[in-house]
C-alpha cells in the first residue's frame, strides 16, 4: 500500500436492521432479569437509536428503559436514575450495560417489582444489527476532510463518532 493510500481517510455510513428478540417484560424485575444476559446489540438499540433519531434537545428520557419505567410503569424514581445514565460516556457497550443493570439491581434491592404494566404496554426487547457501507468520500488531508464533513450524512457522522468507538472497542472516535 502506498503512503498516500495509507493516510487516506475513507468515510463509511451505517444502516441498522432492527430485530425483535421475542423477549418482553411486564415489570422492572422481569426487565432486569432479561437484561442480565442480553447481548450488546440489545443495549445498543435501546440506548443509541434515540441519539440517532433526536439530534435536538427533548424533555423525553434519553433511553427506552427510562422512558418505559417512567411513562408506562409510572416509577419516576427509577426512571430518573436510568435517565441519568449518559450512554455517550461509556467506552464499551458492556460497560454501559453493566451500569444499567447496576442501577436496576440496586433499585430492586429496596423496591420489589410490585407494579405490572397494563396489558399491551410490555417492554419488547429489540436488537440492532449494523451494516457498514462505503461512501464516495475520502480525504488525504485536513482540507479534504473538512469538505467531506459538509457532504456526509448524519448516519456516517454517527458511525465515525459513536459506533466505531463502541462496537470496535476503541478508546476514541474515528476522527481523532
Amino acid at each position: 500500500m502506498s503512503g498516500e493510500a495509507k493516510n487516506t481517510f475513507h468515510f463509511v455510513t451505517q444502516v441498522d436492521l432492527v430485530e425483535a428478540t421475542g423477549q418482553r417484560a411486564r415489570n422492572v424485575g422481569e426487565l432486569f432479569e432479561i437484561l442480565e444476559n442480553a447481548p450488546g446489540s440489545v443495549i445498543y438499540y435501546h440506548t443509541h437509536h434515540f441519539i440517532k433519531q433526536h439530534q435536538f434537545l427533548t424533555p423525553e428520557p434519553p433511553n427506552d428503559f427510562a422512558y418505559w419505567v417512567t411513562h408506562i410503569l409510572q416509577d419516576k424514581q427509577l426512571g430518573e436514575q436510568l435517565s441519568a445514565i449518559d450512554p455517550v460516556r461509556f467506552p464499551t457497550l458492556s460497560a454501559l450495560g453493566e451500569k444499567i443493570k447496576e442501577v436496576g439491581h440496586r433499585y430492586l434491592e429496596k423496591n420489589p417489582p410490585i407494579r405490572n404494566c397494563p396489558p399491551g404496554d410490555e417492554f419488547h426487547l429489540m436488537r440492532s444489527k449494523s451494516f457498514i457501507l462505503p461512501t464516495p468520500y475520502s480525504a488525504k488531508n485536513l482540507s479534504e476532510f473538512l469538505e467531506c464533513i459538509k457532504k456526509i450524512s448524519v448516519r456516517s457522522l454517527y458511525h465515525h463518532i459513536f459506533q466505531a468507538r463502541l462496537r470496535l472497542d476503541k478508546s476514541t472516535n474515528d476522527f481523532s
